[in-house]
């Protein structure tokens, strides 16, 4: 395969997992610390020190964190920036 194949369908496989993690998370009413670790792509460390922070609502069950959608929401609008618009000068 040339390289130029390969990077296409690394791009196209890179989106596709996007797009399960995404439908994933849509389905999903709970999730736990390993799952929501996995789904952001951040270390079990960062995940604490969100939780810690007050900034990702969670529920404990002994040792076990579980984390709501609706937390989760609410952690990722938090912490959302909209674009800005940018002026070009000619």
């Amino acid at each position: 395969m040339k390289e130029e194949q390969i990077a296409k369908l690394m791009s196209t496989l890179t989106e596709e997992i996007s797009g399960i993690k995404m439908a994933l998370f849509a389905a999903k009413p709970v999730y736990t610390h390993n799952e929501l670790m996995i789904l952001f792509g951040v270390s079990a460390r960062t995940i604490r020190r969100w939780r810690d922070a007050g900034l990702l609502g969670y529920s404990q069950v002994g040792d076990t964190y579980l984390y709501s959608k609706e937390d989760v929401e609410a952690f990722l609008l938090g912490i959302h920036h909209s674009p800005q618009m940018i002026k070009i000068r000619r």
